[in-house]
């Protein structure tokens, strides 16, 4: 059995999303770990700025699915898998929510060396859809 090893890592994430025809982004660089290999690690990193505090954590399953997690003051988990709808628990300065999450492109290319983690999705609340989202991740050697 091969064991793996968690590795520091350089982790930039690009996050845009169109909410009411209005479109916004940020981009944001922070050291992170990796940990596991080609399609099933997991990636984690410590949110800065208004969710200071908070802990994320990006787990990837065979290349296609990925359970997106915060823990910390807004506690979240987020399921995003090509071609299928998932209720999700979202937390915000509100109170907490239920969302639809459907995801209509995910891509992973990252292994222990690094590499780059896409997916586009859509947020929804009942019949609506809240907003649409892209992230790209790229996982660099610290």
């Amino acid at each position: 059995m091969v064991q793996i090893m968690e590795k520091e890592v350089v982790i930039k994430i690009v996050d845009r999303h169109e909410l009411d025809g209005d479109t916004d982004g940020l981009e944001t660089t922070v050291v992170g770990s990796f940990e596991g290999k080609k399609d099933n690690y997991t990636i984690t990193y410590a949110e800065d700025g208004e969710l200071e505090g908070c802990q994320v954590s990006i787990k990837v399953e065979n290349g296609e699915c990925i359970t997106m997690t915060r823990s910390g003051m807004f506690e979240t988990e987020l399921i995003i898998q090509r071609g299928k709808r998932h209720n999700c628990s979202y937390s915000t300065p509100a109170g907490l929510l239920m969302l639809g999450v459907f995801a209509s492109r995910v891509e992973s290319d990252i292994d222990e060396n690094g590499g780059k983690l896409e997916f586009d999705y859509t947020l929804d609340l009942g019949a609506g859809v809240v907003s649409e989202n892209y992230l790209v991740i790229t996982v660099t050697e610290a």
